[in-house]
């Protein structure tokens, strides 16, 4: 079972390092993008063991239960509610950015809101399912997707474009401290661990987790593929005249025998599923949150009584995507999101903290 916790972290590294941070760090990439990387994902690695080693500290609960036990209603309220809503909001910034990826390159001529309404509803769906659900369709969907990315990657790095003096060069550049932003988006990248304040309820059977160690070493990797491959093919200057990156690096590599030529409907493929887990599981994880709030709280069982919470949840987020990804545009997009990256960071801090003092306190009992 501690396969699923690797499967969650591994998702959040993926779908942002792919759709947010190569865009956001090649913006950055003379002002410290290359040491936030690798600061970045030591300070997640950290700030994963500490919550992961308190979580498993309260066997088979999750973090409203945990709440509930140890403070007062007044409190508990309005934080899982803050904390139900920033889940909602990275599903939703994510629905938003590959809506936008399928309009312009699949399906042009339809209005996004017309995409964002389909992809919202099927994210609700699978948000309002027990948690062993959401455990089991992120294995299946994962397995599958993973080992078309990684041919993908392997297409790239050994693309006859792939210009490694391109890479070479912004070495120079690797010795310059990070900036807020550059640290706070490298982070935000290994944050898949929050997951299990929800999931730890279906880990009480689990002795430890292992293989731990490997998660900053998987962050680092694809944070070091995703920024340095685009700028190799692309180039160090031009690739900062494309939105999408890893779409448009993507669209550079071919496949000279294969059936299917360009590799950029294999890797859209791929991120279609992979989109679709992120958001399900970040709006499953926002929708117990909130869910938590309420007095007659039970966790989710994929009963009637018991998703209606969720389903309501479900319902007003989506609308709130669907306004809002109508509103913005490609620009606003990734300004949102480079902002809404450099809040979350501290609000990550913050409950990796509070996770940890509680479980002192309860071991002080």
């Amino acid at each position: 079972m501690s396969r699923y916790f690797l499967y969650f972290v591994t998702l959040s590294i993926l779908i942002n390092a792919i759709l947010f941070v190569p865009r956001i760090l090649i913006d950055e990439r003379y002002d410290g993008a290359i040491s936030s990387m690798l600061f970045g994902v030591i300070i997640g690695g950290a700030l994963m063991y500490l919550f992961t080693s308190s979580m498993f500290k309260f066997r088979g609960q999750g973090l409203p239960e945990i709440m509930r036990q140890a403070l007062p209603k007044s409190i508990v309220v309005p934080l899982l509610l803050l904390m139900g809503s920033v889940s909602f909001i990275s599903g939703a910034l994510v629905l938003i950015n590959y809506a936008f990826i399928v309009s312009r390159y699949l399906i042009p001529n339809t209005p996004i809101y017309v995409v964002l309404i389909l992809f919202v509803l099927v994210a609700s769906f699978g948000a309002m399912q027990s948690s062993q659900t959401v455990l089991y369709s992120t294995e299946m969907i994962l397995v599958l997707c993973l080992p078309f990315l990684l041919f993908s990657i392997f297409k790239a790095y050994t693309n006859q474009n792939m210009n490694y003096d391109e890479i070479r060069a912004m070495i120079d550049y690797s010795n310059i401290l990070p900036s807020w932003k550059s640290l706070s988006v490298s982070t935000y990248a290994v944050t898949g661990y929050i997951s299990l304040s929800i999931f730890n309820r279906v880990f009480a059977d689990i002795p430890k987790l292992k293989h731990r160690w490997a998660v900053p070493c998987i962050g680092f990797s694809i944070l070091f593929t995703a920024f340095f491959v685009p700028i190799g093919i692309l180039g160090t200057d031009g690739v900062n005249d494309f939105i999408f990156t890893w779409v448009s690096t993507a669209d550079a590599i071919r496949m000279k025998y294969a059936f299917i030529e360009r590799v950029v409907y294999i890797f859209l493929l791929v991120y279609l599923g992979i989109s679709y887990l992120f958001a399900m599981t970040t709006w499953h994880v926002g929708s117990e949150f909130i869910r938590g709030c309420f007095s007659h709280y039970q966790p989710n069982t994929s009963s009637i009584n018991s998703v209606l919470p969720n389903a309501i949840s479900c319902i007003v987020f989506g609308i709130g995507t669907v306004i809002v990804g109508n509103w913005l545009g490609e620009d606003d997009l990734f300004s949102v999101s480079s902002y809404w990256m450099m809040i979350r960071s501290p609000l990550d801090i913050c409950v990796v903290f509070s996770v940890y003092i509680l479980s002192r306190w309860r071991q002080a009992l």
